[in-house]
């Protein structure tokens, strides 16, 4: 089957799940079609059981008078192999099988689905559905650290070994990344079994991520880890075959869960991070996971060679369904986070796709399968990026592009009160009626035009995010500059690449103490704005 074939049948797939389900998306109702009268209503965890119930309201045609349940792997689509339990049609069904974990048979990460035989064959009677509890097999968790807001991306070489610039600068959430391909394989000095298989992981890499999560775990912070997929030579698995055309030309790549090799290091890696940095280990404690980074722009950082928004969307859907099991059945209480970037309804080139346009597309697909608690990573940058004196737009063009209205271009710190609002909604709220977790993890202010510019946006940003309840944290870019942002016009950093610091490593320290306000009076008078409570739009 040709890649353009494929793409075709997933986006009909996803199209299919959605009308299944009757899920609101892209603000329209979609209602059930088909025969419609047998749908799944729950997929659960029970001890060691799993338990799927089934509502009829119309019998269907069956050689037999029974429903068969089949248990399918992520990527297949439709009854395979032999049904894991059997019911008599009725309106009301439950079935009650082993979960089998620690097995090669476990269905932690399966979908399941209703068929009837209809001369002699298995026909599907439902959509499929998932497991929607995998914190049901972890167990006790720790309580997560939620003492602040205020978040800094770290620099590696200032974590810990008698550096003490974070405590020191009050960061409260610390934000890092790891590459999954520098776990897998390696030295394999790490043992790991899981559902009867044996993984090996590299034991110095993982000693760089002890370190940097044990430090600030050690030192009072909460720890949002960004799990990002590289290519390495020799582990291709890892990379979706949806994305293997264009190995070589990107920085990350859409995870692997369309084959069977791919799929288990996949669940098995993840689980081992998740399980490793739980907090009860000694290796320190990850409250936060985000499942790839700024995946809306899929060229660039979640790379693959669909153009179909639906076909990508139900490929990433699955990619975040996946991570989310594995982490939490090993950390009850940790935040899986999809990641956004700051072009809300813009798309600059046909290698983006708007970030709401992606999330209504991924909520469908994710909803169309049993909805899950994930949350929301976004990263509201400036337009341009490079231009820190929001307060006056660089042009026309740069004043257009943030609006105080939900259509808006960009999301921004300026108007982040467009995105809490529309994740306030009805069709976007988790599983319990709430509003998902929201976590800025990463924003950053150039200080090209000028150090007091760049201190009173930090300010501004900390500001606007500490007045909205329903942002959890904001990460600012970051501690140290680098070189190829610097490069870029992007000199984001609180200090120099020599270690000397600029005026916002003073504001920074400063913006939530004793003294906010003073350093408040100073971003005010500096950026013009006369009345600071209207300006935050606080929700």
């Amino acid at each position: 089957m040709t890649n353009k074939a494929i793409s075709g049948l997933l986006a009909a797939m996803a199209a299919a799940l959605a009308i299944a389900a009757g899920v609101c998306w892209g603000g329209i109702e979609v209602q059930a079609e088909g025969n419609g009268a047998v749908s799944i209503g729950s997929a659960t965890i029970s001890g060691e059981n799993v338990i799927v119930t089934a509502v009829t309201s119309d019998n269907p045609a069956s050689d037999d008078g029974k429903y068969y349940l089949f248990a399918e792997k992520v990527y297949q689509t439709g009854p395979a192999g032999a049904p894991v339990a059997q019911a008599p049609i009725a309106p009301n069904v439950s079935f009650n099988f082993p979960l089998e974990r620690k097995t090669v048979s476990c269905h932690l990460y399966d979908k399941f689905q209703v068929a009837v035989l209809q001369g002699g064959a298995f026909v599907p009677v439902t959509g499929s559905r998932y497991i929607t509890n995998p914190e049901a097999v972890c167990g006790w968790s720790i309580p997560r650290k939620n003492d602040g807001k205020k978040g800094l991306i770290l620099d590696g070489a200032k974590i810990g070994n008698g550096n003490n610039e974070a405590p020191t600068l009050g960061v409260q959430q610390a934000a890092y990344n790891i590459n999954l391909e520098d776990v897998i394989g390696g030295n394999g000095q790490v043992v790991y079994e899981y559902n009867g298989k044996t993984y090996y992981y590299d034991s110095s890499y993982l000693s760089q991520y002890d370190h940097c999560a044990r430090t600030c775990t050690q030192q009072g912070m909460g720890v949002t880890m960004v799990l990002l997929n590289p290519w390495r030579q020799g582990e291709e698995f890892m990379i979706s075959p949806y994305s293997r055309a264009g190995l070589g030309k990107a920085e990350y790549y859409m995870m692997n869960t369309s084959e069977d090799q791919g799929l288990e290091n996949l669940e098995a890696v993840v689980s081992y991070l998740a399980y490793r940095y739980n907090g009860q280990n000694g290796f320190g404690q990850v409250d936060n996971w985000v499942i790839a980074n700024e995946v809306n722009a899929k060229n660039a950082w979640n790379h693959t060679d669909v153009s179909d928004l639906m076909t990508y969307a139900r490929l990433y859907a699955n990619e975040l369904r996946v991570c989310y099991t594995a982490i939490k059945s090993r950390n009850a209480n940790a935040y899986v986070c999809c990641s956004v970037d700051q072009n809300w309804t813009h798309t600059h080139n046909a290698s983006y796709f708007s970030a709401r346009s992606f999330l209504e597309a991924m909520n469908a697909c994710i909803c169309a399968e049993g909805n899950i608690d994930w949350a929301l990573a976004q990263h509201p940058y400036n337009y341009p990026m490079t231009w820190t004196s929001f307060w006056t737009p660089k042009d026309a063009k740069a004043a257009s592009m943030i609006q105080h209205n939900i259509n808006s271009p960009y999301i921004s710190m300026e108007n982040i009160e467009q995105l809490t609002d529309y994740m306030c909604q009805p069709a976007m709220l988790n599983t319990k009626g709430a509003v998902r977790p929201i976590l800025l993890t990463e924003v950053g202010y150039s200080s090209n035009q000028g150090e007091e510019a760049q201190a009173a946006a930090i300010v501004y940003a900390y500001q606007r995010a500490a007045t909205n309840r329903y942002i959890n944290m904001i990460v600012f870019n970051r501690q140290t500059d680098i070189e190829t942002e610097v490069s870029q016009g992007l000199p984001v950093g609180l200090t120099r690449q020599d270690g000397s610091r600029k005026l916002a490593f003073e504001y920074y320290q400063q913006m939530n103490g004793a003294n906010a306000g003073e350093y408040i009076q100073r971003a005010a008078a500096y950026m013009g704005i006369g009345d600071w409570a209207a300006a935050m739009n606080a929700r």
